[in-house]
């Protein structure tokens, strides 16, 4: 009977209570607004059991049992008030006054200590904090990633994590269409102003999807700040020009972040070549088109994130993204075809080629932190991405014996829906579980048709057999628990990842069906420890997969050239790649060094390869889940700072053996690389010199294989009223007018290498005008951080 009494006592002697406090500032006695007031308990663990901020006014309201408790006062540029503080039943109602102090060299502290180095590692994450690189203002996301280890960029803008190409890209922990459609495009055309830090993720956990073969970027841009802020900025050279603005303002509970942004290109003119040769010639000896192609992109990108904190526990938060763009290009090529017994042949091919993308998102996130423990959280989310893409191609083959007019259009639809819910157990300072479920629905849809004609006067005609509606669903159940703990001086983080996926796919007009079910099961494990107060090695295994994209599943056959035709493949299911890596890390102070190696393999790779029919002429390039690859790297990067420059080297060496299964002659292996260095020198307070440059070896591949290439640039920027507005003006590949890349594919049936002559040389100028006030990120006092995907 005592054990039920006992209880009861207990809960009737707690009573809550209200306590009502006010903060001034002690000089001019003027109430300070949204300063952090946390009650701690009176015990050695000294947990927080109630967190709120100030108002507009300063005033503040603590609601909590009866008890004793320390109250603790912290706003920036203030002396921290600590106090004793005793709850009780009937206690008075009025307002209790807390004066603080001003601190002078406060300021001055932070300015020296809270320094953040420009590259460090937590856990599962290499972290390059854009805010410590001064040239990041006046570059974009792809000029930024040459500076960040293990990820490389070539001298098209294509991107490889840990060497692989297949990867996903986060913007602040969510997935995004401007990044599902069109990364290449969509990076090259995010201001780096905007953003806070790139996280790269080449072993992520069990909370994270199981996409993304070579791991995951997460570009976590800047956060509102007290007051309001922003900036406008425009770059323009001789081939390209891009513009951003962005918005922040922060009022009490209420915060709200806007960007937007936009780059392109005119008239880019560019000289192209490709040459086919049999190696068992029967319908042609060589085949080689010589031509021109110019170009015009245009991409543009809107974010807006609204935040509201209910309390000090709980936040919510709303967002969305509007974006796309066109791609319009004309080719004018000269063919010459070379036969064994009859006389050259000489045929012209245009083509008009257009792509629009339009693409939106929106989603909302709740956060919920809970007292006592700020690091058990419960969240849920919503996310919906809507996008469309839809090509026309118009071509003239123009032969000695005929004439072929071609008009080829393909109009795609994807829409994506995301449910997730995702729970934070912390049971010790040691040891915490992440647990979480997860539901991606995915509805495609591509509708193509093919027409022709031999007479310009004649309509055209359709292509029955090139012709069709595809439709195609994808749901993705999935389900997580992830542990980490500490055995002594060892941290280990283990998972699983379940998911189930299922797909739907038919053709109407062929009354064709594609069905799959799979369920794959996602281990992680990881450990690290410290063999000296600077030095930490870091040992993991990860599994990753890659799901088709509606680009690569989508049938239609581009045909305007009928001896180079192309296609998707509905059929394909998901690749997975196991990866095993090991790091050394070291960090002192401002110097950072990392060596790491690694080796992964993928027995089931999408990957695109080109069959030639010695028959007839044709080459077929299409999508299959038939590539085996095996790789293996070594990394070495080094950062450090000095007081007026700072800089660094990235550097990776790997080796990769990647074959068709299928087709036993197509396969390609050897060694590839990549050597960059980047720099920062700060001459005066107002004007700095910053660069980067080096040389890279793609790794290979079965079609494309690119020849070894260097790439360098120079910066001059200057700061004026007061570092209000910046000027810069860059100087990129200032030796090279023009730069040619060449590339291979070949087996024992065929060998096709081609050459792309482009505009190297590329100088411009741009100014950046920042308003608004500066203060705080408040963000970092709230109870809930909405980073809350990244295992900080």
């Amino acid at each position: 009977m005592m054990l039920f009494i006992l209880p009861f006592l207990s809960v009737k002697a707690q009573v809550k209570v209200k306590f009502n406090g006010m903060v001034k500032d002690m000089a001019t006695q003027k109430p300070i607004p949204y300063a952090t007031v946390n009650l701690l308990k009176n015990d050695v663990a000294k947990s927080i059991v109630f967190s709120s901020h100030s108002d507009d006014n300063g005033r503040f309201t603590i609601n909590a049992d009866t008890g004793t408790y320390i109250l603790s006062i912290v706003f920036f540029g203030y002396t921290s008030l600590t106090n004793n503080c005793k709850l009780y039943h009937g206690m008075p109602a009025d307002t209790k006054l807390f004066l603080m102090k001003p601190s002078i060299n406060q300021l001055e502290q932070i300015n020296i200590t809270g320094q953040k180095a420009l590259i460090s590692q937590d856990k599962d994450k290499l972290v390059y904090n854009v805010d410590q690189d001064p040239s990041a203002k006046s570059e974009n996301l792809t000029d930024i990633f040459r500076k960040i280890p293990m990820l490389s960029v070539d001298g098209e803008g294509n991107i490889q994590l840990n060497g692989q190409a297949n990867y996903k890209v986060l913007l602040n922990g969510r997935e995004t269409a401007m990044f599902a459609l069109n990364v290449k495009d969509a990076l090259r055309g995010f201001p780096g102003a905007v953003v806070s830090k790139i996280e790269v993720i080449t072993a992520p956990s069990a909370k994270y999807d199981a996409e993304g073969i070579g791991g995951l970027i997460n570009i976590i841009t800047k956060k509102a700040v007290l007051g309001y802020n922003g900036y406008l900025s425009a770059y323009y050279s001789n081939i390209n020009y891009q513009s951003s603005s962005n918005f922040s303002v922060q009022s009490g509970k209420f915060a709200m972040t806007g960007t937007y942004f936009l780059s392109g290109n005119y008239n880019n003119k560019s000289q192209i070549t490709s040459e086919t040769t049999p190696l068992q010639p029967t319908a042609y000896q060589k085949r080689f088109l010589e031509g021109a192609r110019i170009t015009n992109r245009f991409s543009n990108n809107g974010l807006l994130e609204t935040s509201y904190s209910i309390d000090s526990l709980q936040t919510i938060v709303a967002y969305a993204n509007i974006g796309g763009g066109n791609n319009k290009s004309r080719l004018d090529q000269n063919i010459t075809t070379t036969f064994a017994s009859t006389a050259i042949q000489y045929d012209l091919f245009d083509q008009n080629i257009r792509n629009n993308f339009p693409s939106f998102g929106i989603g909302s996130d709740f956060i919920k932190k809970f007292k006592g423990s700020l690091d058990k959280e419960l969240s849920f989310r919503f996310n919906g991405q809507f996008s469309k893409n839809d090509g026309l191609n118009n071509s003239l083959m123009n032969t000695a014996s005929s004439d072929l007019f071609r008009q080829n259009e393909s109009n795609s639809k994807n829409r994506e829906y995301t449910v997730q819910t995702d729970f934070i157990q912390p049971f010790t300072k040691s040891m915490k579980l992440e647990t979480g479920v997860k539901f991606v629905f995915r509805n495609a849809k591509a509708n193509y048709l093919s027409l022709s004609k031999t007479d310009e006067n004649l309509p055209f005609e359709p292509d029955y057999f090139n012709s069709d509606n595809f439709a195609y669903k994808q749901q993705v159940y999935s389900g997580y628990g992830s542990l980490s703990f500490t055995l002594k001086k060892l941290n280990f983080r283990t998972g699983i990842r379940l998911e189930n996926t299922s797909v739907n796919g038919n053709f109407f007009s062929s009354d064709t069906e594609v069905r799959q079910n799979y369920t794959a099961l996602i281990p992680d494990f990881s450990a690290n420890t410290k063999l000296g107060k600077n030095y930490t090695v870091v040992l993991s295994y990860t599994k990753r997969l890659q799901r088709p994209y509606i680009n690569t599943l989508n049938p239609f056959v581009n045909n305007n050239d009928p001896l180079n035709i192309s296609y998707g493949n509905p059929d394909l299911s998901a690749q997975t790649i196991h990866t095993l890596s090991f790091q050394n890390r070291l960090l002192k102070g401002a110097n950072f060094i990392t060596f790491g190696l690694s080796t992964s393999y993928s027995g089931n790779m999408i990957i695109q390869y080109t069959t030639f029919n010695e028959l007839n002429g044709v080459s077929t390039t299409q999508y299959g889940n038939v590539g085996k690859n095996r790789e293996a790297s070594a990394l070495l990067t080094l950062s450090t700072s000095l007081r007026k420059i700072s800089g660094g080297i990235n550097s990776t060496l790997r080796y990769n053996k990647i074959e068709n299964t299928i087709i036993s002659s197509q396969q390609e292996q050897g060694f590839s690389w990549q050597i960059a260095l980047y720099f920062n020198y700060k001459v005066v307070k107002s004007f700095s010199i910053s660069g980067n440059g080096g040389i890279d070896k793609p790794a290979y591949s079965l079609i494309n294989t690119f020849n070894t290439f260097p790439f360098y640039q120079i910066n001059f920027g200057y700061k004026f009223f007061n570092e209000k507005l910046s000027a810069t003006i860059n100087f990129n590949k200032f030796f090279n007018k023009w730069r040619t890349n060449r590339s291979f594919t070949e087996d024992a049936n065929f060998k096709i290498q081609s050459t792309t002559t482009s505009p190297f040389r590329v100088t411009y100028v741009g100014f950046t005008y920042n308003f608004g006030k500066l203060k705080e990120n408040l963000s970092k006092k709230r109870g809930v951080n909405n980073d809350d995907l990244i295992n900080n």
